[in-house]
């Protein structure tokens, strides 16, 4: 859903930093109306996961603006695949750290996931791709697999489950502080609202909630290691949205994507 509405907004002209700002206030104020997080008598001590909740958010925000810069400058192609990919930091950190058991027809759907995502964002254009540009995926790649290893770090050594909503929700504030205060820092901004860039704002940081606290739910709920939980996200993420693109969008899948897709469903077989 996220690929989803990003790919919306464009149509509408939405400015980037606008509907940024616009998802993260949206993701906070579901929090706080939905969940009601922070009750009073949690408010006389501090939290053990207060100073993670600071750096999730922290890195949000500017994981955000890496991926938006890194779409104009690199391409969309190598963003996602250098996003995507950093699957294999929590995946790896959950083994090694963790010492998380896998049996060896998980490790070959760890491996065929990956390959899945490779084949699924593929495009003749990749090896097109200006050379002093690749820091960008490089960060984004690296970010993204300290975002979630840190996602998995707190999940299981700082948060109960009942904390799982006020931690979600204080993310989602962290980064709506930090974003605003780049946006005013960089370039004081004259607001004036425009419907679509509001408007898909708010769906996007429902989905962008969603997409947080239903991860942690899921590290939390469903019985399965840690590392394929990451491995089944990222894949699936991929598959759908390279079906979605082709179905809503008229985005055109090429013979290597489709085989990605195909594989994808065969990983999730050895994944489970």
């Amino acid at each position: 859903m996220i690929y989803v509405v990003f790919r919306i907004a464009k149509n509408y002209q939405c400015r980037l930093t606008a509907l940024i700002t616009y998802n993260y206030l949206a993701a906070t104020l579901l929090g706080l109306v939905l969940f009601k997080p922070f009750e009073a008598k949690s408010l006389n001590t501090v939290p053990g996961w207060f100073p993670y909740g600071i750096a999730l958010g922290v890195l949000f925000i500017l994981m955000f603006f890496l991926i938006g810069r890194s779409a104009q400058k690199a391409g969309i192609t190598v963003t996602t695949l250098a996003n995507k990919l950093s699957l294999v930091f929590p995946v790896l950190f959950s083994l090694l750290y963790y010492h998380e058991s896998v049996s060896t027809l998980k490790y070959i759907g760890l491996g065929t996931a990956t390959l899945a995502v490779l084949l699924a964002v593929y495009k003749k254009d990749l090896r097109r791709t200006n050379l002093p540009y690749i820091v960008l995926p490089l960060l984004i790649f690296l970010g993204s697999g300290v975002v979630d290893s840190l996602v998995k770090f707190v999940q299981a050594e700082k948060i109960t489950s009942a904390e799982t909503s006020a931690y979600t929700t204080f993310v989602f504030l962290v980064a709506l502080i930090s974003g605003t205060f780049l946006l005013f820092f960089n370039r004081p901004v004259k607001w004036k609202i425009h419907p679509p860039t509001l408007l898909l704002g708010t769906l996007l940081g429902i989905v962008n909630f969603g997409s947080l606290f239903f991860i942690i739910k899921a590290l939390n709920h469903t019985g399965l290691k840690s590392a394929l939980v990451f491995a089944l996200n990222n894949m699936s993420v991929v598959a759908l949205s390279a079906l979605l693109g082709a179905l809503l969008f008229k985005e055109k899948l090429n013979k290597i994507n489709f085989a990605g897709i195909v594989l994808a469903i065969i990983s999730l077989y050895f994944l489970l």
